[in-house]
């Protein structure tokens, strides 16, 4: 009777692993499992043993797919969080909660978990370990946001002149927990990845050493750093769908591995048209870029009909920004060769988001629309940026445009540092451009392209 419940124990305990594992292996290791119990004599598993199989199950099931919807609800989560931020949502009723709970929450633990997932099935770190991880980073990231909200609360009843409330006065409480919290978080991964040989005390003791101040940054970036925790999102996001691809793959098929060749080696030799006309935009570009910078910054001085420095910094901008546009279709022709004809697309939309960044520095400070038109501008920009990701993006047409347009997203935030300052970049890219198409020519072959010869003598 024991051992027939002993063994209905054993049974639940394996339901924690995949289907396919269990009609595989589920019959050997459940054997295995009521023989050690034999010989121990143990009537049930004991705690460990049931924690131990509870882990590797969960193990075996968090595949790269687990660690692609983990990335993606951290995506979205960091994307929301940044358009309340930057529109006029943050002015409604709890939308500065919203924001923290999007991005130090829900965005921070999605994020950590997709990257606990992509560790573990690197072999770097043990089932056990990991579910400690995973366990951990639950109260870490809500201490994190309950720290946060404290804070801001405070300040709240400072600007108000009143006296802190109960909640208010409990952020150092909250930061304490959040750190001991995210210490015990990282604490595992990081003696799994220092992996030293030592006893269990001066093991444990290296670990928190290293992980509290670890935990301490990561919980102010989990925070502060919203708008970057998109970036790390999507590359997150790629780097899952890569590896489950992988995974599934038995084999690559000489096909794709013949095709991926062709759009980096194959193709006709150097072209004097594209190469004469990037020298030209290379050339004509600093000049006026240098132009509009110098407008932007004195125009107000001696230009007539600018009444102010404000105005003449928006039309300098404005005029800088169409003068970039030169330089993006000159790259686009020197990167054509190794990112393919996509690059044209990505130029295409960095283009517009210029034209449009000039429209909104043209209206001027303080016009109604030019805040819209640099957000659209950014969104635009960030998605010309993650175009040619596709070609990294496997699996279906639908699925590669939907990552495309959720790491264009996620590059909009570049794109919002990138595009008011486009007037003052663009000559230095063209410079750098200059540089390279004259390194190139004296090479004797055009900027970007390599050949199956240059390859094969090189192997």
């Amino acid at each position: 009777m024991v051992t027939e419940a002993r063994r209905n124990h054993y049974s639940r305990l394996l339901r924690w692993y995949p289907r396919d594992w269990r009609d595989e292996n589920g019959a050997v290791v459940l054997d295995s499992l009521e023989q050690h119990a034999d010989d121990r004599g143990l009537a049930r598993p004991s705690g460990a043993e049931a924690w131990s199989l509870r882990a590797h199950g969960l193990g075996a099931r968090a595949t790269p797919r687990w660690a692609g919807v983990f990335a993606a609800i951290a995506l979205v989560s960091y994307a929301a969080s940044t358009a309340v931020l930057l529109t006029d949502a943050i002015l409604l009723p709890g939308a500065g909660l919203a924001h923290l709970v999007l991005s130090g929450g829900i965005g921070a633990l999605a994020l950590s978990l997709s990257t606990l997932v992509l560790v573990h099935r690197r072999g770097s770190i043990s089932s056990p370990a990991a579910g400690i991880v995973a366990a951990c980073a639950i109260p870490a990231c809500g201490f994190a946001v309950l720290t946060a909200a404290s804070w801001s609360a405070g300040f709240a009843d400072a600007d108000a002149g009143t006296e802190s409330g109960l909640f208010a006065s409990a952020g150092g409480y909250f930061f304490a927990a959040a750190v001991v919290a995210g210490t015990a978080c990282l604490a595992p991964l990081v003696d799994a990845l220092i992996g030293i040989r030592r006893s269990l005390g001066a093991r444990v003791g290296l670990s928190v050493v290293c992980a509290m101040p670890a935990a301490m940054v990561i919980g102010v970036l989990s925070v502060t750093g919203y708008m970057l925790g998109a970036i790390a999102a999507a590359v997150l996001l790629i780097m899952a769908l890569r590896a489950e691809h992988r995974e599934s793959r038995v084999a690559a098929p000489v096909a794709e591995s013949a095709d991926s060749r062709r759009l980096v080696d194959d193709g006709p030799g150097p072209v004097p048209g594209p190469r004469t006309a990037v020298r030209v935009s290379a050339l004509v570009s600093p000049v006026l870029g240098l132009a509009c910078a110098v407008f932007a910054l004195t125009g107000s001085d001696w230009s007539i009909g600018v009444a102010d420095a404000t105005r003449a910094m928006n039309l300098g901008l404005a005029a800088g920004a169409l003068a970039a546009i030169p330089v993006v279709l000159a790259s686009a022709a020197v990167l054509e060769r190794r990112l393919g004809v996509i690059v044209h697309g990505s130029a295409l939309l960095v283009s517009v988001s210029l034209i449009v960044e000039a429209g909104a520095q043209f209206l001027g400070a303080g016009h109604p629309s030019q805040w819209p038109l640099t957000l659209t501008a950014a969104l635009v920009l960030g998605l010309g940026l993650a175009l040619p990701v596709v070609r990294l993006v496997p699996g279906a047409p639908l699925r590669r445009a939907s990552i495309v347009v959720g790491a264009g997203v996620a590059a909009s935030v570049i794109g919002l540092a990138l595009v008011p300052m486009a007037g003052f970049i663009a000559p230095l890219a063209a410079v750098a451009l200059l540089v390279h198409v004259h390194r190139a020519a004296s090479a004797g072959r055009m900027p970007g392209r390599r050949r199956v010869e240059d390859r094969a003598h090189a192997a």
